[in-house]
């Protein structure tokens, strides 16, 4: 009888053995799966993140061509604006020159 209590007592803790090296497997495994999700997990997110930079980049590098164009046609009207009234300042200046030339001949 004793005999028997201690194989049941023996089989009983070879049991819970098994059941705590099942218990230690499985929870290494959850552990690596959530390490894996979170890995996904980062780089989804990272690449979500690249896009939204680049999308963000390419809309102000638009914006700052769209102001620099605007900027150069400005310029470019300013300029032809200038000449024109350089060009009439000239005619002026020649007849001034000329004026006093011919006062002092």
């Amino acid at each position: 009888m004793a005999q028997g209590v201690l194989e049941r007592i023996l089989d009983a803790e070879e049991q819970a053995d098994q059941i705590k090296i099942a218990a230690q497997k499985e929870a290494e495994a959850l552990c690596a799966q959530a390490r894996q999700g979170a890995a996904s997990l980062i780089e989804e997110h990272k690449q979500k993140a690249r896009a939204e930079a680049e999308a963000l980049i390419a809309t102000e590098e638009k914006k700052a061509q769209q102001e620099a164009e605007e900027i150069r046609h400005h310029g470019e009207a300013k300029a032809k604006l200038l000449q024109k009234e350089a060009a009439a300042k000239i005619a002026k200046a020649v007849d001034l020159v000329l004026e006093r030339v011919v006062r002092r001949a």
